[in-house]
């Protein structure tokens, strides 16, 4: 296939639009969003895609066909950011009114079959959209997660047969084709470099006069221009002060955290890091810049860590990290923090956040590092534009800047994820960037239908990152002005906070909380020689005491633990396996703060006793709590330090009663599920009192692994009389309240 550099715009049809409509927590289900929206462009559909809250129904109802994107988070629940849009469908008086029976919809689900409520956001939507009248133009698809190859196993199928059936129920006219994929489409947002002082100096030059001479004026609006320069150019000299008010604005606007300049001006290492922002000044405040500012040679980018400064992320607040520990030995398998921020509620009261403390979030947006941001640069040639001040028009959502106004290496370092593991869309548009045709040739092949498996084996499964791609592709060449359509915005990391009740009030007298969060690094290895290394991790592996980020705190999605005195006199039997521990912690710490706490069972997974045992010396403090340890690679003897509220674990596999749900794969090992059948008479005191049942982890086998487990544990202990009625028992919200968290 030969690839063109031509660029088309799809035509504009009447009555041939279409709207795709997402919900994502971590991006997944946006990122497919934007697929189907290009492949409609290229079927000359008018197109828009957003997320739901973006959209009234009314809205909706304007499109020719609708599309609905949307992944499931929580307990069955739907994205955060399709609430409003899921209230507004769900109100009361729409019932029998037929208000959709105008809709032509198609709905896709992305969904993990480790939960029991699989996907029931995307039914639950389907369900009420057929409700109202809507009509379903294609079938819809559930992808699972837990797939082999993931996601892609069911939507790359269903998203070819969609594309047919769209080109065939609804066809172009005989003078139109659609748009081919060897071709490309208009982009979807706009860098634009601003004017600076070496631009001027440029311009004056081609008009024929030297450096910093006037140009002759042609226009009314060019002598304006040039009048304004020469006269803020005099009154930054120290002979021509600024008026007292005069002065007032412009030191207002020189200390704005949301004016470009303040953001050249922070510190020394700004400068070293961003060797052209001279070009950022503010007209008014020449002589109060940094020196280095004014060196003759900038200064080459320091490969270090990334800058501090902070990007406007709306409903964030800035955090201090008190503490930075690890929580295991160095010579363990996996690397895991502890850390601990104080964060400043602001105009809220500690009550205010009460109703949720149970079980919040934190959520980080880490930084790429200068130097591979400088490789990016360096490998796509925009040394020129790097350090240029860029206004940017329409952004992608989720990107922040400053004004409108950022650099390209300030829109990667902080913006743009560079070392994400590349998307399908991805490697088919670097085909239009290349004029090696044995790169193009290798791109198509991995990009082709019925290629998933090589594109899986060289992307996923390895986890290679964009700048790894970049560097086999080397004759591939982005234009700088297609960065924000080529490359995926940084999100924020959620974690879960590990601490609860009175130890968030540390700091109250501050007005502050002392939150903690415990972090397992995601470092490991691939075929790739280089180790693995998550974003995030990377940038909170390098974070030191005294350094303040911009976080958020928030509630958990789909969480029913409200705290108060009923909840804490019902039963807790929690399940956590490595640093899963973290959310259960948090909880624990909560109910204590109650009187008359009920009992707590706590089965709890790690690989050693003496490396990730997390927590293990509090629970002591804790006489409600009783805790069965699984150490899934230590050898099975007898404790001498056992004491009273720490049962140690003995042979998992001498069971006095047979299992009804049986698992092989974990045969003669230690784990969590093997403690609950043993425990079973235990685990069914609790289940009889209406407990609430935690599982939070790894999202591989462990929570089927489990819920099987708990099936068996009513069974044994004579809860119900058999599995199928176990099933029902547990199902049933009266009998007990089921919240999983894994990942």
């Amino acid at each position: 296939m030969s690839f063109s550099q031509q660029v088309v715009q799809p035509a504009v049809l009447e009555g041939r639009s279409m709207v795709v409509l997402y919900g994502s927590e971590t991006g997944n289900a946006e990122d497919i969003a934007v697929e189907l929206g290009r492949a409609a462009e290229r079927l000359h559909f008018q197109t828009t895609v957003d997320e739901m809250d973006s959209f009234k129904l009314a809205d909706v109802l304007r499109a020719s066909l609708v599309i609905f994107v949307t992944s499931t988070t929580g307990q069955g629940d739907m994205p955060k950011n399709t609430l409003k849009f899921w209230k507004n469908l769900r109100r009361e008086k729409l019932n029998n009114t037929g208000c959709l029976r105008s809709l032509r919809f198609a709905i896709f689900g992305l969904g993990d079959s480790s939960y029991l409520k699989f996907n029931w956001a995307a039914r639950k939507l389907q369900a009420r959209l057929l409700q109202l009248g809507a009509i379903e133009f294609f079938r819809p698809g559930e992808g699972d997660e837990r797939h082999d190859n993931g996601i892609d196993s069911i939507y790359l199928p269903w998203y070819q047969e969609l594309k047919t059936s769209l080109l065939t129920n609804y066809p172009l006219p005989p003078s139109i084709s659609p748009i081919p994929d060897d071709v490309q489409l208009p982009p979807k947002y706009s860098l634009e470099l601003l004017p600076t002082m070496d631009m001027d100096m440029d311009m004056d030059a081609e008009h024929g006069g030297h450096a910093g001479a006037p140009a002759p004026a042609q226009t009314e609006d060019e002598l304006r221009f040039l009048a304004a320069r020469t006269k803020n150019a005099a009154r930054s000299h120290v002979d021509h002060p600024l008026s007292a008010a005069e002065q007032t604005q412009a030191d207002w606007r020189r200390l704005n955290a949301h004016f470009p300049a303040d953001i050249a001006r922070r510190d020394e290492s700004f400068e070293r890091e961003h060797p052209r922002e001279f070009a950022a000044l503010d007209k008014h405040n020449i002589l109060k810049d940094h020196p280095h500012k004014y060196l003759l040679e900038p200064a080459a980018p320091v490969l270090g860590s990334p800058p501090a400064d902070m990007l406007p992320i709306p409903d964030t607040v800035v955090a201090t990290l008190l503490s930075h520990s690890h929580a295991a030995p160095p010579d363990h398998w996996q690397d895991v923090r502890h850390l601990t921020f104080d964060i400043p509620l602001l105009d809220k009261a500690y009550d205010e956040i009460a109703g949720f403390a149970s079980h919040l979030t934190l959520v980080i947006w880490p930084k790429n590092y200068p130097e591979d941001v400088n490789e990016l640069i360096l490998q796509m040639g925009w040394e020129a534009e790097a350090d240029t001040p860029l206004r940017l028009k329409g952004v992608p959502r989720g990107l922040y800047a400053h004004n409108g106004v950022a650099t390209l290496r300030h829109l990667l370092t902080h913006n743009l994820d560079i070392t994400a593991v590349p998307k399908r869309n991805f490697l088919r548009d670097l085909i239009h960037f290349t004029q090696d045709e044995r790169e193009r040739e290798r791109l198509g092949e991995l990009t082709l239908p019925g290629n998933e498996q090589e594109f899986y084996d060289y992307t996923c499964r390895p986890r290679r990152t964009i700048i790894e791609l970049l560097r086999d592709f080397t004759g591939v060449k982005i234009p700088y002005k297609r960065a924000l359509d080529m490359f995926p915005v940084i999100r924020g990391r959620e974690f879960s906070v590990c601490n609860g009740g009175l130890s968030l009030k540390e700091a109250a007298k501050d007005n502050n909380l002392r939150v903690q969060i415990l972090v397992a690094l995601v470092e490991y290895k691939t075929i790739i020689r280089k180790p693995r290394q998550g974003l995030c991790s990377r940038y909170l592996k390098h974070l030191s005491p005294g350094i303040q980020l911009a976080v958020r705190l928030k509630a958990a999605s789909g969480t029913p633990l409200v705290p108060n005195w009923a909840w804490a006199r019902r039963p807790l039997i929690a399940v956590a396996t490595g640093t899963g521990i973290a959310p259960i912690r948090a909880i624990i710490q909560e109910r204590d703060s109650y009187k008359n706490t009920a009992d707590t069972l706590l089965f709890f997974g790690c690989r050693n006793r003496s490396a990730d045992f997390h927590f293990h010396r509090e629970w002591m403090e804790h006489p409600e709590v009783k805790v069965y340890p699984a150490f899934s690679r230590d050898r099975i003897e007898p404790d001498p330090a056992t004491t009273t509220s720490i049962v140690p674990s003995s042979d998992p596999l001498t069971v006095a009663v047979n299992t009804v749900h049986p698992v092989q794969y974990d045969a003669h090992r230690n784990y969590v599920q093997h403690l609950i059948r043993k425990h079973a008479d235990e685990v069914g005191v609790l289940m009889r009192q209406n407990p609430i049942v935690c599982i939070c982890g790894n999202a591989g086998r462990m929570p089927t692994s489990v819920r099987s487990a708990l099936l068996d544990a009513l069974v044994i202990s004579k809860v119900v009389a058999d599995p199928e009625e176990a099933e029902k028992w547990l199902a049933n919200p009266f009998n007990v309240t089921l919240w999983q968290e894994t990942w």
